[in-house]
């Protein structure tokens, strides 16, 4: 099936055009590639996983579940956190190059950037709506036959809006930009309409959905830079967007995107671009580097959670709070190892830590705190994942828990994969691998709310 997005070009002006030229989004059913033998869980494993699916009391993966990628194999390794085993191996069409987590974390997200397509691994763990509560059921990890095929997919983000993947096309081959935007319900087949934003050119860009609404960047055309300078807002109607305005605060060099509960953020070469969502109504202002910032300084990735008002700003390698309240930066007191770079950060599944993974091997831990009225972050933890050295090629990954305050790192160069807990502040589980562990993600029934509150107070 062939998803094509139209646009308005009238209201849009000439940096787009109507739906001619775009990148086609194919959703087939196909058979899935042949996995080597050893590489799987043994049948009495995944028929015992699979007879325990039907009922709470049969759920026991409650700590979730780890996809694991390999650099040099296409092939996805989905293990048991609470048995620390294999449950199954399952291929995918080429070597994955990103690995993320969709909305509600049941799916994994592959993207296969080269090679034009993102596939969906089902990690088994979800929880279904039964009158006034929930049922959590535990099946065996599956390939889904939904995917997507575009020209150079590359950035991912996903939110309580949905989920946006934005595809580069190509300029060399005239091939145009696109975004695709779904959810949990077009991956299962609940849902079949998915609805796509044509571009009439390339571009390395970044989208953000917010429901019905999508927030994505514009190029023009005739620019030397891939990179696009403009923020649009568009609204979804059945399998394409309509243009609804064009934001009249320019974003030069834009990379990065990010958004919480209330606003959307965009990294600029001359600051960050800040969007606020009231109701219907969406509006744009600028907030201008530091003037610390020296030439060639700018934020070029962002990172946020939903309840929190603050983004982390990555700036080459060093990191920025960014208080959209205050509409100012500030240095995060951490710095990387010498003649070493950032591997990965983010927020922990509450929000309330901050977890910084240098290349040499460094674990920074960051607590939120209150004083004064000013929401601040201390230094809580600092650890040392591996003294070994890293092969080229090789980083250190991060997945972070949703079932409690925990995070799991890669360590490629010793074959394991260690949980450090972000309470205790000690590492509590190590999973001795058979494989080179790459990228990761977590998978399984988030923590609600509900159960936060109650845990915390």
């Amino acid at each position: 099936m062939i998803f094509r997005a139209k646009v308005l070009a009238a209201a849009v002006s000439a940096v787009l055009l109507s739906a001619c030229g775009g990148t086609e989004h194919n959703v087939t059913r196909t058979a899935q590639p042949a996995v080597a033998e050893e590489a799987k869980a043994t049948e009495s494993e995944k028929e015992a996983d699979h007879d325990e699916h039907d009922h709470d009391e049969g759920v026991t993966d409650v700590a979730g579940r780890l996809v694991v990628s390999t650099a040099d194999s296409n092939v996805l390794h989905v293990y048991s956190i609470a048995d620390q085993a294999l449950i199954e191996s399952i291929g995918l069409t080429h070597i994955p190059d990103y690995l993320y987590g969709s909305e509600n974390h049941r799916y994994a997200i592959s993207v296969q950037r080269t090679d034009g397509i993102v596939e969906f691994l089902d990690g088994g763990l979800y929880q279904e709506a039964h009158d006034d509560h929930f049922h959590a059921h535990q099946d065996a990890p599956a390939a889904v036959s939904f995917h997507l095929e575009s020209v150079k997919p590359t950035h991912v983000t996903v939110n309580e809006g949905g989920i946006a993947v934005f595809s580069d096309g190509d300029e060399a081959s005239q091939q145009s930009a696109s975004v695709a935007v779904f959810n949990e319900s077009h991956i299962s087949g609940q849902n079949t309409e998915v609805a796509v934003l044509e571009y009439s050119t390339h571009m390395h860009g970044a989208a953000q959905a917010r429901g019905e609404h999508l927030i994505s960047t514009l190029r023009d055309s005739s620019s030397e830079s891939t990179l696009p300078s403009q923020i649009g807002l568009f609204h979804a109607h059945g399998d394409h967007f309509d243009s609804e305005k064009v934001f009249d605060v320019s974003c030069p060099g834009l990379h990065g995107s990010a958004q919480n509960e209330e606003t959307i953020v965009f990294g600029c070469t001359d600051g960050v671009v800040l969007i606020t969502q009231g109701g219907q109504a969406f509006g744009a202002t600028k907030i201008a580097n530091p003037e610390s910032f020296v030439e060639g300084q700018r934020v070029g990735a962002l990172k946020g959670h939903h309840h929190s008002d603050q983004y982390i700003a990555k700036v080459a390698d060093q990191l920025f709070m960014l208080d959209t309240h205050d509409a100012e930066l500030e240095a995060l007191e951490w710095q990387v190892t010498n003649d070493h770079s950032i591997s990965d950060y983010g927020f922990s599944a509450s929000g309330e830590h901050i977890i910084v993974m240098d290349s040499a091997g460094k674990l920074n831990v960051f607590a939120a705190h209150e004083h004064d009225g000013e929401h601040h972050w201390e230094a809580e933890h600092e650890v040392m994942v591996s003294e070994s050295a890293l092969a080229t090629g090789q980083s250190f990954s991060l997945a972070f828990s949703q079932a409690e305050e925990a995070v799991f790192v890669s360590d490629s160069a010793n074959k394991l994969i260690k949980k450090f807990d972000l309470e205790a502040g000690e590492w509590s589980q190590t999973f001795e691998l058979d494989i080179v562990p790459s990228r990761l993600v977590w998978l399984g029934v988030a923590k609600s709310e509900a159960a936060h509150d109650e845990h915390e107070h």
